[in-house]
């Protein structure tokens, strides 16, 4: 499953946006003065709504400095472990950030171009036309992950290894490439594999050391399933649930692990790991310049453009596209950038104010779609925006 910020939430399309008779009640804090309590009161109504099983953190800080933290439900219900700054979430999609990143510092190295041809640097991938910051930008006409349906066996252990494979049986783009936005996970992952080639470094262990390391997100990764001697996610993470029908979850809604699901196995569009409070460390350290120059980074956050001159943005969403990362197209309280993520047992939602050096982190580890209206609307009431409706 795939999801990229704002894409159906501004199109009202998720169900899990608390009942917006409860948003509207909410004050904003130019009324009451107190913008921890109206944080609070949209956490509290998120909690109210018992089909929502919201089990994770909600984190908002300012200048690195948290105002609202709060958290619910387990890590793992078998052993009770609760959520807290420390527990380690898969970040789906919220992972394509960091390569987008891992991609750049090779720009910064001189390494590689944004405007070099992927070929250049993998030469049995068979669309020469296509760059480097055409896959950041989702504009490379590459189709997404369904292209596995026809290639992999069942219990076939996937890596980044297998996307050229995969690719030259899927046969087509499905657009051509600079001239229309189309989502590829396919893409970013092999960005990934760019990574590896050009680094001479498994991708898991170059984000370590330049960018979990110099960040000081200790308690951050990439995780592999198909390491050797392991069969699924490391047992360090919290473990994804599927929302019961009804009552509290169990361990037997726990989430299967498959092999042959590259959503689980390939690294680069997904598969890193990450705690609130390592997450706030990454938010900061964007700003320091100890991760990517001054220059990349303004450019990371500027909106893209196609081959005819017009800026790339998402559908159904007053979004541009930057280089990996969402721009929200209204900047009258500050530039708004972001993404998230989404599986069957994860969400992930991270929303940054460039301007105000606010950020909003909410972590999950049931695929609980109200994470990302709880997620935009504590930017909007950071930014005195009005909160998204739904439902």
């Amino acid at each position: 499953m795939r999801l990229f910020l704002y894409a159906l939430l501004m199109a009202g399309m998720w169900g899990g946006t608390p009942p917006a008779s409860q948003v509207e009640s909410i004050a904003r804090p130019a009324q009451v003065g107190d913008l921890r309590h109206s944080l609070d009161s949209l956490f509290q109504a998120t909690l109210k709504d018992p089909d929502l099983h919201f089990n994770g953190i909600f984190v908002v800080v300012d200048h690195g400095q948290i105002i609202y933290q709060n958290q619910t439900g387990y890590a793992n219900v078998e052993t009770k472990a609760l959520i807290d700054e420390h527990t380690k979430f898969s970040l789906a999609s919220l992972s394509k950030v960091f390569t987008a990143l891992a991609a750049l510092q090779l720009v910064d190295q001189g390494k590689i171009k944004l405007d070099d041809p992927l070929k250049k640097y993998i030469p049995d991938f068979p669309y020469p036309a296509i760059t480097i910051w055409q896959l950041l930008t989702h504009t490379s006409g590459l189709p997404d992950m369904p292209i596995f349906q026809a290639y992999a066996k069942e219990g076939m252990a996937l890596t980044v290894n297998d996307l050229i494979p995969a690719l030259n049986l899927s046969g087509s783009l499905v657009s051509p490439s600079g001239t229309a936005w189309n989502y590829s996970s396919i893409g970013i992952g092999l960005l990934a594999l760019l990574v590896e080639k050009v680094s001479s470094m498994p991708f898991p262990v170059y984000v370590k050391q330049h960018i979990c390391t110099p960040a000081h997100m200790t308690d951050s990764f990439v995780d592999d399933p198909n390491r050797s001697g392991n069969n699924g996610p490391s047992k360090e993470i919290a473990i994804g649930y599927n929302p019961p029908q009804s009552g509290a979850f169990t361990a037997q809604d726990e989430d299967v692990f498959h092999p042959d699901n590259p959503f689980q196995t390939i690294v680069g569009p997904g598969l890193m790991v990450s705690t609130a409070a390592d997450m706030i460390r990454f938010d900061q350290a964007l700003y320091s310049g100890v991760l990517l120059s001054p220059a990349l980074t303004k450019e990371m956050f500027t909106p893209a453009h196609y081959t005819d001159g017009k800026p790339v943005c998402l559908e159904h969403a007053p979004i541009f596209q930057g280089l990996g990362w969402g721009i929200d197209m209204d900047s009258t309280n500050g530039e708004v950038v972001s993404h998230n993520g989404g599986a069957p047992s994860i969400a992930t939602i991270f929303l940054r104010n460039l301007d105000s050096h606010t950020a909003v982190i909410l972590l999950e580890n049931t695929g609980n779609r109200a994470v990302f209206s709880l997620g935009v609307n504590a930017m909007n009431l950071l930014n005195g925006k009005p909160f998204l409706k739904g439902r």
